[in-house]
């Protein structure tokens, strides 16, 4: 009897060791080789499903590089404080009493930061099951608060709500930053997940955020995380922590050449003067960088239709410029020594050839070539062409640095083979063909008209060339990148764009500087006269077709002050009726104003 018990006893402990073998065997089994198997019908590995089913987390900072304007103010990735609810330990309950009272004030109060009803907050506050940082209402990301705002919501020490630092890439808001770019979810194989692999990146699609995006790249995300039970409560006494990558020099800052409060001003101007399509360069005289380039219609970031056209940027696509091309046939010519400024001609309204006049067919009558310039006489210019060639006109369109690509690039910087921020820039032309070299073809090219696309980021760049004596500068929009501690990783300095053509003389753009202020004292520009500064330009209006229907694009680019530039500035309105007034003076004019403004005013004539 007793051997059966012990043989029982025996064959019992046997099994149940066997068992306890298996299980541990099972264990051991997902630990060590099931951990990175795929769960069917999920992209995650079992481990991470583990860590899913025990954790709540919600992003704070996708660990993405951040852009800033020359002054250190955030352009993309601007840290914000927002209010972050968490799924509370355990079902709120009413309890009678002063702790009632209490818990009750703070959560109106609460309701008061955030700019909603009580009911409201309650009804999202009881029934989370994920982390939730508190939205805006307007469908662009978490609501920011300000700090005193911050320091309260923590000061109420509400259970399951924090205010926590949030990396807001884009405020929400339209604009005309276009060269900024915009974000897309990250696919394909050149995917590098986060450290969890929980999270998959958003890469670059336009503008810096692309052509940046070996440098914006980041080294993970930060996470405000919870555990949680299998209901979905947060585990009692656990804490809400922060992970993050701590990495000190990353993600990179990078400095742009923009000043940020001007290019907002710029398109408020824009926007007020109603302009619906086109373009406005601000650029720095001296240096040759962006200050300020606005694009319209304007476009959000966060809402980009790939159908509507609004994420291009017009201040790097080629546009007919009409008369302000006149600058480089005057130049050709004045290189060639086919003419002086004071030179004679007789402008009787109509060219005679060509199908060409001047504006409703009015003569000028007798004029020089720098007053025909100031009027901008279709007459002076046609007579001008028939002398040149049509190598000569292009070779002056090339060295003045039109007709080509003139951004800012480097080889073999940062670790990219060409690190060149305006990738998105058109060359545009002059001549689609030189052969056979037609006098018709040189005079409706010699007036901007025919085949010639400009950009307005090279119409700009024309005027800083003239003021640097025929140096071609490339137009910079990136000058510094920084680690994330604030140690300048790389100094980028600015450079020239020569042309195999070469360049023109100083004196030439001595004279053409001069020619462009008549035409604010006696010329087209009259209406600028009165500005704070003294100002000097050139005015174009370009005959096209849109879908069939004629339709002009408006120009006018110059620079102020006339007695120490400091700027140089393209105003394009494209497409508008072609009786239009001419706006894009008036809009140069106000640009103007803006900018004596916010240097301390008028400096004299």
């Amino acid at each position: 009897m007793h051997k059966l018990i012990h043989r029982r006893i025996f064959w019992g402990c046997l099994i149940l060791c066997m068992l306890l073998a298996g299980l541990m065997i099972r264990l051991a089994w997902v630990q060590l080789l099931l951990k990175d198997s795929v769960v069917s019908g999920t992209r995650y590995t079992v481990a991470q499903m583990a860590e899913l089913q025990s954790e709540r987390e919600t992003v704070l900072d996708s660990g993405r590089g951040r852009l800033y304007d020359k002054h250190g103010r955030a352009l993309a990735g601007e840290t914000v404080w927002t209010a972050a609810l968490f799924p509370p330990e355990e079902e709120l309950h009413r309890h009678h009493g002063a702790g009632e009272y209490n818990d009750d004030q703070q959560l109106h109060r609460l309701a008061e930061i955030l700019g909603v009803s009580y009911s409201q907050l309650q009804a999202r506050r009881l029934g989370l099951k994920e982390p939730l940082l508190w939205p805006s209402g307007q469908g662009t990301g978490p609501l920011a608060l300000t700090l005193p705002q911050a320091r309260e919501v923590e000061a109420l020490a509400i259970e399951g709500v924090r205010a926590l630092p949030f990396a807001r890439r884009y405020n929400g808001s339209a604009s005309g930053r276009q060269w900024l770019g915009y974000l897309s979810e990250a696919s394909g194989e050149a995917v590098t997940q986060s450290p969890t692999g929980l999270r998959i990146p958003r890469t670059g699609t336009d503008g810096l955020e692309k052509t940046l995006e070996p440098l914006l790249q980041g080294v993970g995300h930060t996470e405000a995380v919870a555990q949680v039970d299998a209901r979905g409560k947060r585990v009692p006494g656990s804490p809400i922590t922060v992970k993050a990558p701590g990495n000190p020099y990353y993600p990179l800052s990078l400095y742009t050449t923009i000043d940020l409060k001007l290019q907002e001003s710029i398109e408020q101007l824009a926007a007020e003067a109603g302009v619906k399509e086109g373009a406005i360069v601000v650029m720095d005289s001296r240096s040759g960088d962006i200050a300020a380039m606005v694009s319209l219609p304007f476009y959000n970031p966060q809402q980009v239709s790939p159908q509507g056209g609004e994420w291009n940027n017009r201040a790097l696509q080629a546009a007919a410029p009409g008369s302000i091309f006149k600058i480089v046939t005057a130049a050709a010519a004045l290189e060639a020594g086919l003419t002086t400024p004071e030179e004679p001609f007789f402008c009787a309204g109509a060219y005679g050839k060509y199908g060409l006049s001047c504006p409703h067919g009015k003569g000028h009558g007798a004029l020089t070539l720098k007053q025909g310039f100031a009027v901008s006489c279709n007459t002076v210019f046609a007579t001008l062409a028939e002398r040149l060639s049509g190598v000569k006109l292009q070779a002056t369109a090339l060295a003045l640095g039109l007709g080509r690509s003139i951004g800012w690039q480097a080889e073999n910087t940062l670790g990219l083979p060409l690190l060149r921020p305006l990738a998105g820039e058109q060359p545009g032309t002059i001549f689609t063909t030189l052969l056979p070299d037609d006098g018709g073809a040189r005079v409706q090219t010699a007036i901007g008209q025919r085949d010639v696309r400009i950009t307005p980021l090279q119409a700009a760049n024309l005027v800083v060339t003239l003021l640097h004596g025929g140096e071609v500068r490339a137009p910079r929009i990136l000058e510094r990148v920084a680690f994330a501690n604030g140690q300048t990783l790389k100094e980028l300095p600015g450079h020239l764009t020569p042309a195999p053509e070469g360049r023109i003389a100083p004196a030439t753009a001595r004279v053409l500087l001069g020619m462009m202020r008549s035409v604010v004292t006696e010329g087209t520009g009259r209406m600028l006269k009165p500005s704070a500064w003294p100002l000097a330009g050139k005015s174009g209006t370009a005959q096209t077709l849109v879908h069939g229907t004629p339709r002009n694009n408006q120009w006018f680019i110059g620079y102020g002050p006339v007695d120490h530039p400091k700027y140089a500035v393209s105003v394009a309105i494209e497409n508008v009726a072609p009786d239009s007034p001419q706006a894009a003076t008036r809009l140069f004019g106000q640009v103007f104003e803006l900018l004596s403004g916010l240097e301390g005013g008028s400096t004299g004539a």
